[in-house]
């Protein structure tokens, strides 16, 4: 009885941690300083084979840009939005995006397809 018991508390466990790991790590929420975005940003026009960063928009008072890889366990996607405040951008690539403009070319503007994933540091 107390193997069985053990044996339900184990599965139990790793149930808990399957679901932790693969129901919350599929999209996430970053962050980043002004410089660090900038690095991002720079990304996004570039074709690669691993991960991919796309602008997706704006607010009033933040930005923001996707930044995604596949999955190393259990397959799918790796997703991270990424954001930083618009005061935090130099002042011309702030008011572009104040101006309803783009700043930043997505590689899937130019191609007409899905992004595929690239490398990255």
């Amino acid at each position: 009885m107390k193997r069985l018991l053990a044996f339900v508390v184990i599965i139990g466990i790793a149930a808990i941690c399957a679901v932790a790991l693969f129901g919350c790590a599929s999209t996430r929420i970053k962050h980043v300083s002004g410089a660090e975005f900038l690095k991002y940003a720079e990304d996004t026009a570039l074709l690669q084979s691993f991960v991919w960063d796309n602008y997706i928009g704006s607010t009033d008072h933040r930005v923001y840009l996707e930044y995604g890889h596949p999955a190393f366990i259990g397959g799918g996607k790796q997703m991270t939005v990424i954001w930083t405040e618009l005061s935090e951008l130099p002042d011309n690539i702030a008011a572009q995006i104040r101006l309803g403009e783009r700043p930043w070319t997505n590689v899937t503007d130019r191609t007409g397809q899905q992004a595929s994933p690239g490398h990255r540091r």
